[in-house]
């Protein structure tokens, strides 16, 4: 979508964009953060590593996310992925909501002398249904029910075109941005 005011670069956001039928055609895909100061903040809280975030839209409204937390605090691992998975939908115009109802983890261990780190598999589990069935996975998943508060999946959408999009994550008065990785 390109402005009118004469500069070729600019773009604007598409009308409505937390309508689902403003949304739908361009949402389905996966979306890396490129901001969110609340991550740079728990980095910095943390000793410094990395904290990325992704989300997975499908065409039919469900969703995957997937945060790689890269901390110096996490002894014995090279990172450990926290991952989600629900329903993504509108609530008005402005406004999209997130339901998530499971969630699950994945520890990338540090390689050992003999192996590569090209060797570990760094990758998070995409669905719950990956994930090896173990009590661990049984209470992960049960925590993480506790913490899917209905008021705080509520997000207000300021900004989406096809490869970009900013939203307001009203719990923590941040506002956050991702672009487009691939499409569905």
């Amino acid at each position: 979508n390109k402005a009118g005011s004469g500069d070729d670069n600019a773009t604007v956001s598409i009308k409505n964009p937390g309508k689902w039928e403003s949304m739908i055609p361009v949402a389905p895909g996966t979306w890396q953060v490129t901001y969110a100061p609340h991550m740079t903040t728990m980095a910095k809280v943390f000793g410094g590593g990395e904290f990325r975030v992704q989300y997975i839209l499908n065409n039919d409204g469900t969703m995957e996310s997937h945060a790689r937390l890269d901390f110096p605090f996490l002894f014995g691992l090279r990172a450990l992925y926290l991952s989600v998975s629900g329903t993504y939908g509108s609530v008005d115009v402005d406004v999209c909501r997130v339901d998530f109802d499971e969630a699950w983890i994945k520890a990338i261990p540090m390689s050992d002398d003999n192996s590569s780190e090209n060797d570990v598999d760094d990758k998070p589990f995409a669905k719950i249904s990956d994930v090896p069935d173990s009590l661990l996975k049984s209470a992960i998943t049960a925590v993480g029910r506790k913490f899917f508060i209905e008021n705080f999946s509520i997000f207000p959408v300021s900004f989406l075109d096809d490869d970009l999009i900013v939203f307001d994550f009203e719990l923590l008065g941040t506002r956050i941005c991702a672009r487009k990785a691939s499409t569905a």
